[in-house]
């Protein structure tokens, strides 16, 4: 045999050998996914754009204008009636705030009054009353001298509480009378009758200082004996 033949066919014959021997190559095992430790947290996933919850616009509030406030009404003036202004065009003196007195707080049988609040004076507050006659009127200021449990003719004024007429009548009842007397509650209080003009007139005063209250109705009087000069009319209301 050709030596060259020979030879090539060992290599040959050594090559297969060592093929056939080889054991094959294992594939490479995969890696274990490492266990998470206990307490661990899995990072959310980030959501992608499409999956992310819209969010509506807020919307800008409207500032609602505060309303206009309405202008206090002002009150209605007192409508007085003829009788009632006949009283206060009557007043000469003192006069503020008035207001009629109608219904059961008039007096007997007047048939118009007015009652006054006062500044500036010995009075706080006085009245004037109208009558259709002077009996009327005498009625009224006899009964609220018998209330004050005061004397007839025991002298108002000076020297403290009384009653009297300041234009004597000799015998007869004079019906120009006045009288001066402290009220339950300390105040002094001063009335008096002007007849002819069927007037009853009242003054409540600050303090129990009953003759400053005369001397206030008098103020300005130079007859003798002369009578209030608070209120004067030159007519009859009729």
């Amino acid at each position: 045999m050709n030596k060259l033949v020979l030879a090539t066919a060992l290599v040959a014959t050594l090559i297969l050998a060592a093929c056939g021997s080889s054991a094959p190559v294992p594939s490479p095992s995969p890696v274990p996914s490492a266990v998470p430790s206990q307490g661990a947290v899995s990072p959310s996933p980030v959501p992608s754009p499409s999956s992310s919850p819209s969010v509506e616009p807020t919307a800008t509030p409207v500032a609602t204008p505060a309303p206009t406030p309405k202008p206090t009404p002002k009150p209605t003036p007192v409508a007085f009636s003829r009788a009632e202004r006949h009283l206060i065009d009557g007043i000469m003196r003192g006069e503020s705030d008035c207001s009629p007195v109608r219904g059961d707080a008039l007096p007997g049988a007047a048939i118009a009054g007015i009652d006054c609040d006062l500044v500036a004076s010995p009075a706080a507050r006085m009245g004037f009353y109208l009558f259709k006659n002077d009996d009327d009127l005498l009625d009224v200021y006899m009964a609220r001298v018998s209330v004050e449990n005061l004397i007839v003719d025991s002298g108002a004024c000076v020297p403290g509480e009384g009653e009297g007429a300041y234009i004597p009548a000799g015998e007869e009842f004079s019906p120009d009378r006045h009288a001066c007397y402290v009220n339950d509650q300390g105040f002094g209080n001063y009335r008096a009758t002007l007849p002819g003009v069927h007037v009853y007139m009242g003054l409540l005063g600050r303090t129990k200082d009953m003759r400053s209250l005369e001397d206030w109705a008098w103020l300005g009087n130079e007859d003798v004996p002369g009578g209030p000069t608070l209120w004067q009319q030159d007519h009859l209301y009729k």
